[in-house]
């Protein structure tokens, strides 16, 4: 494939150490990427989690690998056997295992909340207690629908996301990006808030889902590309895509 994307420049919003991967892939190909974390995961102290039983949980539901790595970072006691291990997607998925835990349920690419739903496994719930693994506040729809369904749901917040700050060169450098990669609706309206200058909405902008979409309408995003997935190779694909396509 060679170096299709030499002299473009790339920012990356997500935490430093889930960009990795992408941030390698990107470079491989001439692109030039730009770093700018747009949401700080601060882990919940266990003391101040939420009081549940885990003996009487049927499935730990795993949002993220953020609520992973929080998780494993707080919980202390020993899991129960019979309990199941539900990952919204690979990544989390790929957590879960190298934390030591099982997959026993995971949601089919694109991923997320409504991938997790649509499977054969998630649609009988009577009777089931279910424990979400997430950050502090979040989307409502997989509670609803499980409830709906008839489990009974408990959520466990583990991390908390923050705003993170910059000096006036970051904010500077990343409006020189041709692109911009986010990948989540928290990160988006961050973006904003951090850059505050117009200009970040005539940019390409790759998102991984239509509902990130939606929302990048709303705020006057003018150049929006959804990725297949949330994958990096989904990622990278998708700006090598349009870049052949626009010469």
């Amino acid at each position: 494939m060679g170096r299709p994307l030499k002299g473009l420049r790339v920012l990356i919003t997500r935490p430093e150490a889930q960009a990795t991967i992408l941030l390698e892939k990107l470079t491989v190909l001439g692109a030039e990427v730009v770093s700018l974390p747009v949401i700080e995961i601060v882990p919940i102290a266990l003391e101040d989690w939420s009081d549940v039983t885990m003996a009487e949980q049927n499935m730990l539901i795993f949002v993220s690998r953020n609520a992973v790595l929080s998780f494993v970072a707080g919980f202390e006691d020993r899991l129960p056997d019979n309990i199941k291990y539900i990952a919204v997607g690979a990544a989390t998925a790929r957590c879960l295992l190298a934390s030591g835990m099982s997959v026993d349920i995971q949601a089919p690419a694109p991923a997320g909340s409504e991938s997790l739903l649509a499977l054969p496994e998630m649609q009988n719930m009577a009777g089931k207690q279910i424990l979400i693994v997430r950050g502090e506040t979040g989307r409502e729809l997989l509670a609803d629908t499980l409830i709906a369904r008839g489990a009974t749901i408990s959520y466990l917040e583990v991390y908390r996301r923050c705003l993170p700050t910059y000096n006036e060169t970051r904010v500077s450098t990343a409006l020189l990006a041709d692109w911009l990669v986010v990948t989540s609706v928290a990160g988006l309206q961050n973006l904003c808030q951090i850059v505050n200058n117009e200009a970040i909405k005539l940019k390409m902008l790759l998102v991984v889902s239509e509902r990130i979409k939606q929302v990048a309408v709303e705020l006057g995003f003018q150049h929006i590309v959804v990725s297949d997935d949330v994958s990096d190779a989904a990622v990278v694909n998708r700006i090598v895509e349009i870049g052949q396509e626009n010469g």
